[in-house]
């Protein structure tokens, strides 16, 4: 490739690991190179209810450097060519900056230390003004709850700025202090609805409004690479670098799932399904949430179907599918059982969100016929059971969607590492009566942010015109009637059963 066919970058911290991968014009991935890392418990004082993690931060952006490096080697592309960069990021992480614009505080989206935090906001601001505010209940894993925390603590060295992962991605880039609206969302610093930091909560709280940079769109250009980024990652110095956006909100993107009433679910670690609207939908409840999305004048509304692929990864460690080959067999067996649901249930790992009456107790496994000596679950059974559950809590999340909307969605566009499971797919066109569609770029988040990093230099007119370019996404035919039918019973007998154990603790 020469310098003179343009290339799009994309840093992407995720939950597990970092990457960068590389885009043509036309949505092509010319490279992917992935590091993986790990989290630093931190104890606390009330470690007894939550855990306490924190990251390295020149640890993680010297893994994501060395990404980029090895993914402009991989790609045979010579720096010149990259004609823009861009971030993503998993949602829920904060970094606070010193004066001099060290970090003195780095957590991802798991660390629970503002738990004490959290209580003082939920004493100060009632459910239904915060999600009004911010469309987002309960405040545990946010940044002001984080904030709150630190500056109680007398040995803390003073905060200069908070910022999300996705503007820390970015700060390392260009040395510059900007803010995105689809994380900032997260925050619950940001008015939501106006896409801009909230004066109420700042007063409330007393949060000096100098902490927070200013918000600007996804796409925009917000500086160039420095000479020491330049050094570090190997893309030229000067490069544009262009605001980006939290991870779900760029799959979406990177699945073209731009226009309200359309759908996305993103089957990663975790699956979040949202829907896309023109206008903010707030669940007064607290149930779901509502976020901005990466592109302009569009909002999402969110189900979450909480642990997935962590989940299903878990489980073929179990049943003995550990070395490298073992997902490929797990299909095999799973597909020679046939069209049938399986006489198990599985209720282990996504369910239907919830977190107004999370239950942390919750009795979570299997559930089948008891065994006899002729006729035994088998680890195909499991492995079976547990892709209809992920099935049947998506469809429980888009119907929690749905019924907020007062609509159906008009289509599902299934994303994410999850999709590589024609046995999970399959799930899906018996399970789920929507149309459906799968996009065919497992990389969809990084991509997302390779289609923001286009628009803004010029390479296609807008966001919504670089993803149409950029994207590609092939339908999931629906499984035959007869099929369907035995599964909608099957979604019923799933339904019953996930309600009443909810409700069992352990």
């Amino acid at each position: 490739m020469s310098d003179r066919d343009p290339v799009f970058a994309a840093l992407d911290y995720g939950t597990g690991g970092g990457k960068c991968a590389l885009f043509d014009a036309r949505g092509r991935c010319l490279a992917v190179e992935r590091a993986p890392w790990t989290y630093r418990d931190e104890p606390f004082e009330m470690a007894g209810l939550t855990r306490g993690y924190s990251f390295d931060p020149d640890h993680f952006w010297s893994l994501l450097a060395r990404c980029a490096r090895s993914a402009l080697a991989q790609a045979g592309v010579p720096a010149s060519a990259v004609r823009g960069v861009s971030t993503t990021a998993q949602r829920l992480g904060t970094v606070f900056l010193d004066a001099a614009g060290r970090e003195v505080y780095a957590g991802p989206n798991m660390d629970g230390r503002g738990f004490s935090g959290a209580l003082e906001i939920m004493g100060k601001l009632d459910v239904a003004r915060a999600v009004a505010i911010s469309g987002h209940w309960p405040p545990f894993v946010s940044s002001l709850a984080r904030l709150l925390v630190h500056r109680s603590q007398a040995d803390r060295p003073a905060i200069a700025t908070v910022l999300t992962l996705t503007d820390w991605l970015a700060y390392r880039l260009t040395g510059e202090l900007v803010s995105e609206p689809s994380n900032a969302g997260e925050s619950l610093f940001l008015e939501v609805p106006g896409r801009c930091w909230s004066r109420e909560t700042l007063d409330l709280f007393e949060v000096d409004d100098r902490l927070l940079p200013p918000v600007v769109e996804p796409g925009t250009r917000i500086g160039g690479v420095t000479g020491a980024a330049a050094a570090a990652t190997g893309f030229a110095a000067g490069t544009p670098v262009f605001a980006g956006g939290a991870d779900t909100q760029c799959a979406l993107l990177g699945s073209d799932v731009v226009a309200p009433g359309h759908a996305g679910a993103v089957l990663g670690t975790t699956t979040p399904v949202m829907a896309v609207t023109d206008a903010p939908v707030i669940d007064g409840s607290g149930r779901l949430w509502t976020g901005c999305h990466v592109v302009r004048d569009r909002w999402t509304l969110e189900s979450n179907g909480g642990d997935t692929g962590i989940a299903y990864q878990w489980l073929l460690d179990l049943v003995g599918f550990t070395d490298d080959g073992g997902f490929a067999r797990a299909e095999d067996e799973i597909e020679r059982l046939g069209d049938d649901p399986e006489p198990a249930f599985s209720a282990l790992g996504p369910q239907i969100f919830d977190l107004m009456t999370f239950n942390p107790s919750q009795a979570v496994g299997f559930l089948f016929r008891m065994p006899t000596f002729t006729a035994r679950p088998t680890r195909a059974t499991l492995l079976k059971a547990f892709q209809e559950n992920v099935a049947c809590a998506v469809r429980g999340n888009v119907e929690q969607i749905e019924a907020l909307l007062g609509s159906q969605i008009r289509t599902l566009t299934l994303s994410g590492g999850m999709t590589r499971s024609p046995g999970l797919l399959r799930t899906f066109a018996r399970l789920l009566p929507r149309p459906l569609l799968v996009s065919e770029e497992p990389n969809a988040t990084a991509l997302g942010a390779a289609v923001l990093a286009a628009a803004g230099e010029g390479t296609h007119p807008s966001v919504a015109d670089a993803a149409s370019a950029m994207v590609r996404r092939r339908p999931l035919a629906p499984a035959a009637d007869d099929v369907r039918e035995r599964y909608e019973a099957h979604y019923a007998r799933w339904r019953e059963i996930y309600d009443q154990l909810r409700a069992t603790s352990l």
